[in-house]
């Protein structure tokens, strides 16, 4: 079954074609919002919620427009936005969601300087705006082109590549600076 008859199958209210879009959409879900920096509980919370709304959506979703992934992606950007917006004290970014550290195998040192730099990469991204984390999350979605990302950010091809250049380089000078 593709993706377009499956998501026709499931404005009709078939429970067995949604489930094959979960299925195959759920790992880049979970991708996407671990890299904006999100928990792993506020994470599934977010993609679940996605995933309910494109079982309560899923007449209104156009192939002409994009493909199921960028829509799916796009639901999951808002909520994120929305949640990222709310004030958090003590607010940081995950630690599962960034990078696994090297295994008890590396040298002790090199542990150590992976850690550090997983902190001042946490640090970073937790002063970068949300717009910008969630920008560079979709970057790092592995099937996602330029104008996948585009079409999840709302804005052409060129405005994403020059924003999602900016955001590089706030991460970039946040990274070399000593206040993170």
């Amino acid at each position: 079954m593709d993706s377009e008859s499956d998501i026709s199958r499931t404005a009709r209210g078939d429970h067995l074609a949604f489930g094959r879009i979960v299925a195959a959409h759920q790992s880049p879900l979970f991708a996407y919002l671990g890299r904006m920096g999100l928990d792993r509980a506020t994470a599934e919370d977010i993609a679940q919620e996605a995933l309910l709304r494109v079982w309560r959506n899923a007449g209104q979703f156009n192939p002409r427009l994009a493909r199921l992934t960028t829509w799916i992606l796009t639901i999951a950007r808002n909520l994120a936005l929305t949640h990222l917006a709310r004030p958090r004290p003590g607010q940081t970014v995950s630690d599962d969601a960034l990078a696994e550290l090297p295994s008890g195998d590396a040298a002790a040192d090199e542990g150590m300087m992976a850690r550090e730099r997983l902190a001042r990469l946490r640090a970073a991204l937790t002063q970068l705006p949300a717009a910008d984390r969630l920008l560079l999350a979709a970057s790092y979605t592995s099937d996602l082109s330029l104008a996948d990302i585009a079409r999840i950010e709302g804005c052409t091809q060129g405005a994403a590549k020059v924003r999602l250049h900016r955001a590089r380089a706030r991460l970039r000078t946040l990274m070399e600076t000593d206040d993170v």
